[in-house]
């Protein structure tokens, strides 16, 4: 037995003083003056996962949020990293990744041809050990980097791969391995060959079980149960070359690590998505194995029982005790209120608002005769903290304050579990996972959660100064993710397969590097996304638009013209060509198909009376001189020199290309045949010209009875001016003249989208019309995805 082992053992026999007091130096050991934990789980690589075939996630300090579309594999991450962290691995055969489904396959029909037992001689070595490194290269793993300062010795020890390591980067690999040897491979080759043997001539569309490894699995889920870990080699990880997405390969006959030694580096706790609130029969709900683990009481009576040492013990049904059993009820009441109540006012942190919510958490015990707390503790609330007799009980309240407060109790228990070991000592890192929180939270809630919700799983005793807290959280909710800092924020990311070799996989963005050094374009970044609300990390493609009209009535074109893109998830921005252009590195970063739909802005340069040259907005009639006032247009694309190019823009000039292939369509007005190529400059005077008819159509419109309708507002403003103006040329100076008047965009946009919204049909300019036709176009071509 090693002095290590030896110092281990005292340690964990300790008592609980004495652990804190061995814990406390233990951590004060790091030689740098450095703050902070000394261990942190910088980075994961999860590889051949579902749709995560190489999927490398890079960790914050203390909080991560995992946004994307739905179907890109964020539930996959939160997943992969349960399966392998947690005590009881749940694996099953569809968690292997699509693309080796072939070779397990390949194994099968082998195993299929099999005239005898293998298990019963030793014959073909050297086949059934490749058969084992062939099966064993389709199984997950997850790659687990570590930063660790000289004060992790203790914790780092059995990963080092170095006697001269003075703190850096430590690697470790979990991996599946359902056999340990090619002996175990042998017995389960001879099993499927007996399982399939007679089912294996039957017609293959009978799906007679098993059809393959896969089918066989499904029904022995138990055989992909065995974990194994290994050292890596922190040179050749993502730490230390962060550009590179090698995966670095096991040397054969690499000894395995036991798995202990990662349980004593890391603890990890996981919140699904479903809770299971909602109302409950306050006479059925008991604590018992059928109650929801969701509701608020069950996870209080579990946490009084792990750390308060409750017991319920049974009594006879005696009418002389009722009153004795009364008195200890109230005795009861209060000494359990006393003893949870630290740990309640720390759930109370999260907060809900509102005046009329429930002000405060009280206990009574059900205490019957028959069986002394049979119901456990009987969690009520009271809307004035002042009137007892007036308590609601749990299932009454709103499903989000339920969430709230079944959320904030898991997360203190995870916490009290965490510091509270059965035995040994904390261990340094605390990853704890919840999917999707947001469900029946009010939007300021969901604003505040990630700061809120981590704070409650650190200690606030400074003896546990040098453990950490990490926090994943997977969301699909605008309000949570924007809530944050960008630096905080992964994409996860869906990359399409080709429909034959290429799979469907995941990729990772870090959200908190996409704009480098350009603090002042991040800074805009977070800000519009918080006021805006926008759903662009969520959605399939990204439409930006100049304005409020735009915004409105671009999506009535898309539902009158492409009836399968008014299906996908699309996010509108109305960011203007002002600003579109700062959003570059995002979109780049996020790579989903984007269409700029923005103004030319045409200024013509002249001399005021001072000398100094002033651009001043006019409309387009082949002045000399005129440019384009779009800094979009200007500085991202397509960056013409000459404005008369941008009148027949190519293909080139339409759509950019990003060095990793992303493509952003550009939209700006053209010349508009309709209206003898007049070339309008903003959306509505090319709305308008392109549908003068329309317009002027209106001017004798009656209603039900036949009565003619009288037009008020902007869109009789247009009406006139349409009518007035029958030369195109002069129109399009009167609608240039009015648009920069007192005219409101808004009143005109609002009354075309209540005719669009009843059926009327309108022409989409062109320049929309095409750039929502490459859009659909885009997003056709990615229908091949899968799970």
């Amino acid at each position: 037995m090693t002095t290590d082992d030896i110092a281990r053992k005292a340690v964990a026999a300790a008592p609980p003083a004495e652990k804190i007091a061995v814990a406390k130096a233990a951590e004060s050991k790091p030689a740098d003056s450095n703050s902070g934990p000394p261990l942190r789980l910088a980075c994961v690589e999860i590889c051949n996962f579902r749709r995560l075939a190489n999927t490398r996630v890079e960790l914050d300090e203390s909080t991560t949020i995992l946004v994307g579309a739905n179907n890109s594999g964020k539930t996959s991450i939160l997943t992969a990293l349960k399966n392998f962290l947690s005590d009881s691995p749940g694996f099953r055969a569809f968690d292997i990744s699509l693309s080796h489904w072939g070779k397990l396959r390949d194994l099968c029909q082998k195993w299929e041809a099999l005239a005898e037992d293998p298990t019963t001689d030793n014959k073909d070595v050297e086949m059934w050990e490749e058969q084992l490194e062939t099966l064993q290269s389709c199984m997950p793993f997850v790659d687990l980097w570590f930063e660790a300062k000289e004060g992790a010795f203790s914790y780092v020890r059995p990963f080092m791969t170095s006697l001269t390591w003075a703190g850096g980067a430590v690697g470790v690999r979990v991996r599946l391995e359902p056999f340990e040897d090619a002996t175990a491979l042998r017995r389960l080759a001879w099993r499927y060959r007996e399982a399939r043997a007679p089912v294996k001539a039957l017609p293959a569309d009978g799906h007679a079980w098993p059809t393959d490894l896969l089918d066989y699995w499904l029904r022995n889920p138990k055989e992909l149960r065995r974990i194994s870990v290994y050292r890596l080699d922190p040179a050749k990880g993502p730490l230390t070359n962060p550009g590179s997405r090698e995966l670095q390969p096991l040397l054969k006959g690499s000894a395995p690590v036991e798995l202990v030694y990662l349980k004593n580096l890391i603890r990890v706790d996981y919140v699904p998505a479903q809770r299971g609130l909602g109302a409950e029969d306050d006479e059925v709900r008991s604590a018992g194995e059928n109650a929801r683990p969701g509701l608020f009481s069950t996870q209080l009576l579990k946490f009084a029982k792990q750390h308060l040492n409750v017991a319920p013990s049974g009594h006879g049904n005696r009418e002389d005790l009722v009153q004795a059993i009364g008195k200890a009820q109230s005795e009861l009441d209060s000494s359990i209120s006393e003893a949870l109540r630290p740990a309640m006012e720390e759930v109370e942190v999260l907060g809900y608002p509102g005046l009329h919510d429930a002000k405060g958490i009280h206990f009574r015990t059900r205490i019957e005769t028959a069986d002394l707390l049979d119901h456990g503790t009987a969690v009520q609330y009271r809307l004035d903290p002042a009137v007892a007799a007036e308590s609601l009980p749990e299932h009454s309240i709103g499903l989000g304050y339920q969430n709230l407060q079944s959320l904030s109790f898991m997360l203190v228990s995870f916490r009290a579990a965490r510091l509270n070991p059965k035995q040994g000592l904390p261990v340094p890192i605390h990853l704890v996972m919840v999917e999707e929180p947001e469900a029946h939270l009010h939007v300021q809630v969901q604003r505040n959660f990630s700061l809120n919700a981590h704070g409650l799983l650190c200690s606030k005793n400074e003896l546990h100064s040098g453990l950490r807290s990490q926090l994943i959280i997977s969301t699909h909710s605008s309000h949570l993710a924007h809530g944050d800092s960008f630096t905080r924020l992964r994409y996860v990311k869906r990359i399409p397969g080709d429909g034959a070799a290429t799979k469907p996989s995941t990729d990772v963005v870090n959200l908190g590097n996409a704009f480098g050094d350009d603090e002042e374009t991040r800074t805009f970044t977070e800000r519009y996304f918080q006021v805006q609300h926008t759903d662009l990390l969520f959605a399939d493609a990204a439409i930006f638009v100049e304005g409020t009209a735009e915004r409105m009535l671009v999506p009535m074109f898309i539902k009158q013209n492409f009836e399968a893109l008014a299906t996908k998830y699309i996010s509108f921005l109305d960011i203007g060509g002002s600003h579109a252009h700062r959003l570059k590195p995002l979109v780049e970063r996020l790579g989903i198909p984007t269409a700029v739909i923005t103004d030319l802005d045409p200024v013509l340069p002249t001399k005021n009376e001072k000398g100094r040259t002033v651009r001043g907005a006019v409309h387009i009639a082949g002045q000399e001189g005129i440019e384009c006032g779009n800094d979009t247009l200007t500085s991202w694309h397509p960056m013409l020199p000459d404005f008369t190019g941008y009148r027949k823009p190519t293909d080139a000039q339409l759509v950019w290309s990003s060095a990793t292939g992303v493509k952003v369509r550009f939209a700006w007005q053209l010349p508009v045949a309709a209206a003898s190529e007049q070339w309008p400059s903003s959306f509505e005077d090319s709305l308008i010209l392109t549908n003068i008819d329309w317009f002027k159509a209106l001017e004798d419109e009656t209603d039900k009875s036949g009565k003619k309708i009288v037009h008020r507002g902007a869109l009789a403003k247009v009406i006139g001016i349409v009518l007035d103006h029958p030369d195109h040329v002069e129109l399009l100076k009167k609608l240039h003249d009015m648009l920069r008047g007192s005219f409101s965009k808004g009143d005109f946009s609002a009354s075309i989208f209540e005719r669009m919204e009843k059926g009327q049909r309108l022409v989409c300019p062109a320049y929309i019309l095409d750039a929502l036709a490459w859009l659909n176009e885009q997003l056709t071509a990615k229908r091949e995805e899968t799970l």
